[in-house]
């Protein structure tokens, strides 16, 4: 069994990260490690005379969050040859898809005692896990058995600094990504241009559009059932309504002239759930943006009654070939984020930021050293080819020295080719994203899509901070109880069950319930941070 303080940190580690994500952000920081040539001469003592990563085979337990499009298996194309590579047989256990079910299941397995030798969470959960002694510190493992990953860290201090504890101990192997990959308004582009509509550009363009999908049928069948704007995202899924106004659903916490403050008592908010809950009442939203899944978000246009979305943007090619089954005439796009009513400059803050998430070693695991053996070749050359790109070929061959994905990934009928790398096997480990992966996969209209959204980003406020036990107390105490009250009062804000205008009275019952004492917290935390 776990000791107390774990124990007594459970609630609040939900809260504290309820999104499984990372930050990027810069660091002078020097890496610890050998010079590379003696690293390299390490790395080659690791290996065994066959090749493998290691000499024997083990069975290795692994808790980490899948994909709806995937199956966890050692023998799916993408995994089998990465299983007999590492000499690892990958045994993996039951978890949600859901962020928050996730984090909650998560936080029960660590309560229960008997752990995965590998799990997946979010820096803060992972941090707080190996200062409690769930999970082991990784330094003099890095040190001796991770040269590969000492040489990334060296080309880019930043990764330090935002796996690093305040202990100064590393508890997790990051998934460090190559890209910002973004979530955008998706639309029904056929459905503009049958209505006579441009791409919406502003707030009041968008209500316009939404209104007139709803009230002119765009899918032609003569009802009046069009649900214009759905979402699987729940309450970020409306980041298009509420960003616009200065404030964004993509973080509990923001930084303004280095204080940081709390998005949900942002008095700008008051006019980004107004006009969102305006849209809400007049039927513009999907009523049942909290409760849609995968399956139902996907019905909404499989049946054609929704024409815009907010999501990631390989998304759109992935919609375009679902609705097409039905409508080969479908066109899908993407669009910039909006220009608000106040003046602000389009933004969005939904980004892939440069550690997403993590993997801890149990501090029971029997193979620990092993384990470290393994993720150093994930962040390899070899292993990131593998990672990323599968089989060498059979989901890709090398033209001029460059990965290029084969037909079996880029020309499905009927999946993206991202979706399609999951059918096959591929899953998010802890390793490099490669930047060639998304150059390689992404067709020029996806591409110019993407690229179209970039300049719009800006960063948002880092979920790689790390808490005093002391501090996780009351924020434990206080925190959870204000995050719960917040998003039932900010739904309710929407869905008109609660008036705008009792706005400024919730203000003052988070205020009430300690809010202040929260942001003295993170303030100290973020401070921290900055001097790692």
């Amino acid at each position: 069994m776990l000791n107390s303080q774990w124990m007594k940190g459970l609630t609040g580690a939900i809260v504290v990260s309820v999104a499984l994500t990372g930050c990027q952000t810069g660091s002078n920081e020097k890496a610890a490690g050998t010079p590379e040539a003696k690293a390299g001469e390490q790395g080659n003592k690791q290996a065994s005379a066959d090749g493998k990563v290691l000499d024997k085979k083990i069975e290795v337990s692994v808790f980490m969050r899948p994909r709806p499009e995937s199956v966890e298996s050692n023998d799916l194309l993408w995994m089998k040859p990465i299983s007999e590579k590492t000499n690892v047989n990958f045994k993996w256990l039951k978890a949600p898809t859901d962020t928050n079910d996730y984090i909650e299941k998560f936080n029960l397995t660590l309560a229960g005692g008997s752990l995965p030798d590998l799990m997946e969470a979010t820096p803060d959960l992972l941090n707080k896990g190996g200062e409690n002694g769930v999970f082991e510190p990784l330094n003099k493992l890095i040190d001796q058995y991770m040269p590969n990953f000492k040489k990334l860290v060296e080309k880019n201090p930043a990764i330090m600094k935002d796996i690093k504890s305040d202990d100064g101990n590393i508890y997790f192997f990051p998934q460090i990504s190559a890209v910002k990959t973004i979530n955008l308004q998706i639309y029904r582009q056929d459905w503009l241009d049958k209505l006579g509509l441009k791409e919406p550009k502003t707030t009041e363009e968008i209500y316009q559009t939404l209104k007139a999908f709803k009230e002119k049928d765009p899918n032609g069948n003569g009802k009046n059932d069009e649900i214009p704007f759905t979402t699987r995202n729940k309450i970020k899924g409306l980041l298009p309504f509420v960003e616009p106004f200065g404030v964004s659903f993509e973080e509990d916490f923001y930084v303004e002239n280095g204080q940081v403050k709390y998005t949900y008592t942002d008095p700008r908010l008051k006019d980004a759930l107004a006009f969102t809950a305006k849209l809400y009442s007049e039927g513009l939203i999907d009523k049942e943006y909290i409760t849609n899944d995968q399956k139902i978000w996907e019905s909404r246009f499989t049946n054609e009654v929704s024409g815009a979305t907010f999501d990631s943007f390989p998304r759109v090619d992935y919609l375009e070939k679902l609705v097409a089954k039905a409508n080969p005439n479908v066109n899908m796009t993407g669009l910039i984020p909006p220009q608000g009513p106040t003046g602000i400059a389009p933004y969005t803050k939904s980004q892939q930021t440069l550690i997403k998430n993590g993997f801890g070693i149990s501090s029971k695991s029997k193979y620990k050293v092993e384990l470290a053996k393994v993720h150093d070749w994930f962040y390899s050359p070899e292993g990131q080819l593998a990672m990323n790109f599968g089989k060498l070929g059979e989901t890709y061959t090398m033209e001029n020295n460059e990965p290029k994905y084969t037909d079996l990934v880029m020309k499905d009928k009927n999946n993206s080719p991202l979706i399609k790398m999951y059918e096959l096997g591929h899953r998010e480990f802890a390793y490099a994203w490669d930047i060639r992966y998304e150059n390689a996969m992404v067709p020029p209209k996806l591409a110019k899509i993407r690229d179209s959204v970039t300049p719009f980003i800006k960063d948002k406020y880092p979920v790689t901070l790390s808490f005093k036990q002391q501090e996780r107390d009351v924020l434990n105490s206080k925190f959870t109880e204000i995050s719960t009250y917040k998003d039932e009062m900010i739904n309710k804000f929407i869905m008109g069950s609660e008036p705008i205008s009792k706005f400024d009275d919730y203000m003052k019952q988070i205020d009430k319930m300690g809010i202040d004492a929260v942001l003295k917290i993170q303030q100290a935390s973020y401070d921290r941070y900055l001097k790692r």
